[in-house]
């Protein structure tokens, strides 16, 4: 191969990586504006603990708080609970937030497992998503790889989403098994908030693997072509 044919596959190489690109925008800039949003305050927030009176993912200066339902909790009568433990105080409403003003290491752990979860799970699923946007820029919208990594994602977002929730509420429960001295219904709740958050994720699962057969048969009639030329 000439010189002159090298360059100009590598310029069709070039074109083609811009126009895949395009195509992944505006997520693909979303994706990464977000990614770096997170990281930048995760950053700030570790700088500024020791400074402030906060407390991050349970841990910190303040009290470890969660919000609970109020399954199998008594009330007081006024909206408040009763039978609350000493150095704890709770909200009022449908479900309630707990705290405990002087946190064990073992309630923070539990608080954190309330709230941290959810934020790897989504951080998670922005890094995946980059990944394949950059699949898709370097290998095209038909491709076989592309294909994988949208059903990758698909049953990454439903199995993770029911675990994160299912045990989020498991943490709550047991944290509110601290606070209070009524006996707290954990897999009664672990089931109820399963059951409740499984629509969306059921629904982006469906087309995310939907896209990804779509995709899978694009890709064969591609090489297909490509064979045929």
């Amino acid at each position: 191969m000439s010189p002159d044919e090298v360059m100009a596959g590598s310029g069709l190489d070039a074109d083609s990586e811009k126009a895949n690109r395009k195509l992944t925008q505006p997520l693909g800039g979303v994706v990464s504006v977000v990614l770096r949003l997170i990281a930048g305050v995760m950053a700030l927030g570790l700088i500024l603990i020791p400074w402030n009176h906060v407390s991050i993912f349970g841990f910190g200066s303040g009290p470890a708080c969660a919000d609970v339902p109020i399954n199998g909790l008594s009330g007081t009568g006024g909206g408040g609970l009763a039978h609350l433990r000493p150095g704890t105080y709770a909200g009022t409403g449908s479900r309630v937030f707990v705290c405990a003003n002087r946190p064990s290491l073992g309630q923070q752990t539990l608080v954190t497992l309330t709230e941290a979860p959810t934020v790897f799970l989504y951080v998670a699923i922005l890094l995946l998503l980059w990944q394949l946007l950059r699949t898709v820029r370097r290998d095209g919208p038909f491709a076989v790889l592309v294909a994988g990594r949208l059903r990758f994602l698909a049953w990454f977002i439903l199995v993770g989403a029911l675990f994160v929730t299912a045990g989020q509420a498991v943490a709550r429960s047991v944290f509110a098994s601290t606070i209070v001295t009524d006996s707290v219904p954990v897999a009664a709740n672990a089931i109820s908030d399963a059951i409740n958050g499984v629509l969306p994720p059921v629904l982006i699962a469906c087309g995310l693997l939907t896209l990804a057969r779509v995709i899978r048969v694009g890709a064969r009639m591609s090489d297909d072509l490509a064979g045929t030329v």
